[in-house]
């Protein structure tokens, strides 16, 4: 009987430890430089000049982003740069533990593209976001900073006064990469073009 209740103890512990490491993929795969959550390349375009490349990356911010403005504040200033904007992608965080809708957000990014001669490259970084409901804004406190999401997920430490765990850091930083990388796709897609 002793053994029996040992065994199903030490299954259950292992099982539990096992499970734990899948889940931490996604938060220590996201591309962190210098603790800012940074998605950043530099692209070969064939049979394009930097005045065509130039061209198209504007005409993409354009249409791609609903609201986008010049970044007039940014520390990374570059009069060379194509486009140096700051842009609104949106996302939808799904239900979890502590919510039983989906939340729509609206995510603040800074965009820096520099173009040259047959190739070109970009920055996307300083996510930003908070609900689009400002009801939700009123009535929960709600993370809005990815730098502190990847930061407070690797110290393991939620604190007593968060609403939130670490399943649910993974939700919001897994639609974070999601939106910025469709935004990458986009992007290349547009100037391959």
């Amino acid at each position: 009987m002793s053994r029996t209740v040992i065994l199903i103890l030490f299954l259950i512990i292992a099982k539990t430890g096992l499970a734990q490491k899948g889940k931490d993929t996604i938060v220590y795969k996201l591309p962190v430089v210098n603790g800012k959550l940074t998605y950043t390349d530099s692209v070969k375009v064939q049979g394009h000049n930097k005045a065509v490349l130039d061209n198209v990356a504007k005409k993409w911010i354009n249409s791609y982003f609903k609201y986008h403005w010049a970044d007039t504040l940014s520390k990374d200033k570059d009069v060379r740069s194509s486009v140096l904007s700051w842009a609104i992608l949106e996302f939808r965080a799904p239900p979890n533990s502590m919510r039983v809708v989906y939340y729509d957000y609206y995510m603040r990014v800074t965009i820096k593209i520099n173009c040259e001669d047959g190739y070109y490259t970009y920055k996307i970084s300083d996510a930003y976001f908070r609900p689009k409901s400002n009801f939700f804004n009123k009535i929960v406190a709600h993370p809005t900073n990815a730098d502190w999401l990847i930061d407070t997920y690797k110290k393991k430490d939620y604190g007593l006064m968060h609403n939130f765990d670490g399943s649910t850091i993974r939700y919001y930083l897994s639609c974070i990469n999601t939106a910025i990388i469709n935004c990458i796709v986009s992007l290349n897609k547009a100037m391959a073009n």
